[in-house]
């Protein structure tokens, strides 16, 4: 306080409470158990049993574990306070879930999908997050078939990962993110769906292709190798078995493109239509995201008539809250000459003001 002036201060207190809202923009205080699944944002806590949680349970429930985030799952159940969860220590806590207060273990959801992310690794290679690899990573949006992995550009390509570190010393290029050559430009496309989805739902990913209303929907295809052709043992080139998995990216608005594809099967029988219809319909409209309700920041004069209203009983509270509100006006009203001329507000100044207000 001797070396702040009263701006200094304030400034201060405003740049720490943004830092924390970026941190945890969200108020952690209600678990979404109780709502079911939802596409929310995940956490994996790999202390206890590499089981999926909530945002509020991980900050609360889940403090000092080590946990890993795994962005957003479809349809997925907060498994904290479960049967699955062994997090409790009973020389910390009775409750299986601090949020929910609940004794004992609550049943967990039979349908929640488990994959290598809540081990904390990602991708077909099965590696962990690094945040300084200059590999670009997507999520694939469809997921029924790898858990709405995250892969990596070159992963996507086929390229072994030496292959890539070869690649990216060739290229001389120092950005900190690197993609690789033939790949996609980030901006020509909005989602991507893996291989291993396609390869799966093969059939009805070849229909939507071979459509008319195609063009509105997929920006490009990407084979999975680096090219169409190979050299045999005699030198000649022959080209690669047609059936190569390959990767799809979706335009902008993609979603719009199968609506209208849905609504130009007559058919309601078709395999198509009811892919589109019961299998896959967030292509159509997409899953909303839960997000919690945000944090309401209290000041330290909230704070205070908060307490003051706490105290009180309902013949003192008006006076009470007139008065607060009379010193309140009148602590600025203090403190604006000190601000307006950067000055320090020192100790014995604060107490010359509650001294002369009794």
């Amino acid at each position: 306080m001797n070396s702040l002036t009263v701006q200094d201060y304030v400034n201060q207190q405003a740049e720490l409470e943004q830092q924390a809202k970026e941190a945890m923009p969200w108020d952690p205080k209600a678990c979404t158990y109780p709502l079911g699944p939802l596409k929310q944002q995940v956490f994996s806590c790999l202390t206890h049993n590499n089981i999926g949680i909530c945002y509020s349970c991980s900050i609360r429930c889940h403090t000092s574990c080590d946990k890993v985030e795994l962005f957003t799952k479809r349809h997925f159940t907060c498994d904290c306070g479960t049967e699955k969860d062994n997090r409790i220590d009973a020389k910390c806590s009775a409750y299986k879930c601090e949020i929910r207060k609940n004794k004992e273990a609550d049943i967990a959801a039979v349908d929640n999908t488990y994959g290598h992310n809540f081990k904390g690794t990602f991708c077909n290679c099965a590696k962990e997050y690094d945040p300084d690899s200059p590999s670009v990573m997507l999520q694939c949006i469809f997921g029924t078939e790898c858990g709405e992995d995250w892969y990596h550009d070159h992963c996507i390509m086929g390229y072994s990962e030496e292959e890539t570190k070869d690649l990216i010393r060739k290229s001389k290029n120092e950005s900190t993110e690197i993609l690789l050559e033939h790949f996609p430009d980030l901006d020509s496309f909005d989602s991507f769906i893996c291989w291993k989805c396609v390869s799966r739902y093969n059939y009805y990913f070849q229909r939507i292709m071979s459509h008319e209303l195609s063009k509105d929907i997929i920006a490009c295809t990407l084979k999975r190798g680096k090219t169409e052709t190979e050299v045999n043992e005699n030198g000649k080139r022959e080209r690669v078995d047609s059936d190569i998995p390959f990767s799809i990216f979706l335009k902008e608005d993609y979603n719009k493109g199968f609506e209208n594809l849905k609504n130009s099967i007559k058919d309601e029988k078709d395999k198509l239509y009811i892919f589109l219809t019961q299998l896959a319909p967030f292509l159509i409209r997409d899953v909303e995201l839960y997000e919690p309700p945000e944090e309401e920041k209290e000041t330290v004069m909230d704070i205070i008539s908060k307490s003051l209203a706490d105290s009180m009983n309902r013949s003192d509270l008006v006076l009470g809250a007139s008065a607060f509100r009379g010193l309140q006006s009148r602590l600025k009203e203090f403190l604006k000459p000190f601000a307006e001329n950067g000055e320090v507000v020192k100790e014995e100044d604060i107490s010359s003001f509650f001294e002369s207000s009794n």
